[in-house]
C-alpha cells in the first residue's frame, strides 16, 4: 500500500503530526531490532490515538497516479485485487474499501473499550511457518501463497508489487514481481520487472500484457 497505492507511508503521516518521526525513524534504523520488533515499537508510539487518527493519516495521502483507472481495469478483466501490508488495518481496510479490493492483510490495531489504541498489535507474521528469511510482522510471502490457495489462483498467475525491501519474499515468491519506484537496490534487483516513475499507468500496461 505505503509508496505503491498511495504516494506516501501511512507511519510518517501519523508520526509527523505528532512530533515523532524522529523516533519512527530511529526504531527502523536500529540494527539489533528484527522486522517485527520494530513494528510493535512502533505501535507503542502510537498508545492513546484513536481511530480518526489513523484514518486522518491515511486521508492525508494521496492516491498514487491514475491508481484509480488502474485498479478499475484490472477489475475489469477479472483480476484479483489484494492489499499485503506491514502497514495499519485502519488504513489499509480503508483504502481496499475505497479501491473495491477483494482482499486486505495487515497488522491489528487494538483499541481499548474507549476506542483508544493501547500500543499493541496482532502481527500476521507466517515467516515462522513457512521458513521465510524476512522476519517481519507480515510475511507477505505466507499471506500471498494462503490468498492464491483461497481465491484458487495457480502460483503461475501471481504478480506482486512493492518498493521497498520488506516486499522482497513477495515479489520473489509471485510469478512476477514488480519493484515500483524501487527504495532499496535489491528489490530492484531481484524483480522481474521495474517501474521507475511516480505513475501506476505503466503498472496497468504490464500487468495486462502478461
Amino acid at each position: 500500500m505505503d509508496g505503491t497505492l498511495v504516494d506516501g507511508r501511512l507511519v510518517f503521516a501519523v508520526a509527523d503530526r505528532l512530533g515523532l518521526s524522529d523516533k519512527v525513524r530511529q526504531i527502523q534504523e536500529n540494527p539489533t531490532l528484527l522486522g517485527y520488533q520494530q513494528s510493535e515499537s512502533i505501535a507503542r508510539l502510537f498508545k492513546g490515538l484513536s481511530v480518526d487518527d489513523i484514518t486522518q493519516g491515511i486521508e492525508s495521502l494521496r492516491l498514487m497516479r491514475n491508481c484509480e483507472k488502474v485498479v478499475e481495469d484490472l477489475k475489469e478483466q477479472g483480476h484479483i485485487l489484494g492489499i499485503i501490508s506491514d502497514s495499519y488495518d485502519i488504513a489499509v481496510n480503508y483504502v481496499a474499501k475505497k479501491l473495491n479490493f477483494d482482499f486486505s492483510e495487515s497488522n491489528c490495531l487494538e483499541l481499548d473499550s474507549s476506542g483508544k489504541l493501547t500500543g499493541n498489535i496482532k502481527m500476521p507474521l507466517g515467516w515462522q511457518k513457512n521458513g521465510c528469511y524476512c522476519k517481519i510482522s507480515v510475511c507477505k510471502r505466507y499471506c500471498l501463497r494462503r490468498n492464491t490457495r483461497k481465491f484458487q489462483i495457480g502460483p503461475s498467475r501471481t504478480v506482486a508489487i512493492g518498493d521497498t525491501k520488506s516486499d522482497l519474499c513477495m515479489v520473489e515468491e509471485a510469478a512476477v514481481g514488480i519493484a515500483f519506484m524501487p527504495k532499496h537496490r535489491i528489490l530492484e534487483e531481484r524483480a522481474d520487472l521495474s517501474i521507475n516513475e511516480p505513475n501506476l499507468a505503466k503498472l496497468g500496461q504490464l500487468i495486462t500484457s502478461l
